[in-house]
């Protein structure tokens, strides 16, 4: 994992971030990796909570949560350590590049992302329609597209990451029972919120820390709101209303 740089914002972006600490009240990482292991583990053993929390692009405009509630829940004891590995590894530079706010946004409109993708995939194949999902990846992969934005944006070599990439969603393309439309979704999401992110907190000539940060936060409202919307426009379009 040596392609994962923690200093990858330029200096000017990067002095308006704050280096999160692992397991001490300030890392968003930490929190996510908690809670998603306790939620995982109690539905592993009490399965209701794993059918509330679970996606299916047929409960998509009823139960709108499970867009971003699926990354809680796994499909093994394996599936969810791999996964939370994978969360330490990447998410802790990331977080450390962005800041707190930030990755939970990008983490968050990630897996939303991720789940549309399985819903759009469904206009292909309708079986997909009422197929179950459970896992991280999309937002995970959402996150080692912020690391090429990240290394792009500060003109590092991105040769290996891009192959890590290419490795991964291949990996979900040719092995079965692994959604390579919540990997593409969340990857294509996390790469357009990440640019966004970086880009908005640069330094404006004329602009206040204060007012860009406002920016930020506005942007970042409207991408939610973007996606719940699409979450409803291809839901409906599917089902010919």
């Amino acid at each position: 994992m040596g392609t994962i740089c923690p200093e990858c914002a330029n200096e000017s972006t990067r002095a308006r971030l704050r280096k999160p600490q692992f397991f001490q009240g300030k890392s968003v990482t930490a929190w996510i990796l908690v809670v998603t292991v306790i939620v995982s583990a109690i539905a592993m053993v009490f399965r209701p909570l794993q059918g509330a929390l679970l996606y299916a692009p047929v409960l998509s405009a009823s139960q709108p949560w499970r867009l971003l509630s699926v990354v809680l829940v796994h499909g093994g004891i394996l599936h969810l350590a791999l996964n939370m590995l994978t969360l330490y590894i990447v998410g802790t530079p990331v977080e450390r590049a962005l800041g707190a706010w930030r990755y939970l946004v990008l983490y968050a409109s990630s897996a939303i992302g991720g789940s549309l993708f399985v819903l759009l995939w469904s206009f292909v194949d309708s079986g997909s329609f009422v197929t179950a999902n459970v896992g991280a990846s999309g937002a995970l992969f959402g996150l080692f597209a912020a690391i090429f934005v990240l290394q792009k944006s500060s003109g590092a070599d991105t040769r290996a990451i891009s192959v890590l990439l290419i490795i991964n969603l291949a990996y979900g393309f040719i092995v079965s029972g692994v959604s390579w439309q919540a990997h593409l979704g969340g990857m294509i999401t996390g790469a357009l919120v990440s640019w966004m992110l970086i880009r908005l907190a640069r330094p404006v000539p004329g602009k206040t820390y204060r007012a860009q940060t406002r920016n930020s936060v506005l942007a970042s409202v409207g991408v939610f709101v973007a996606l719940i919307a699409l979450n409803y426009l291809l839901y409906f379009a599917l089902i010919g209303f």
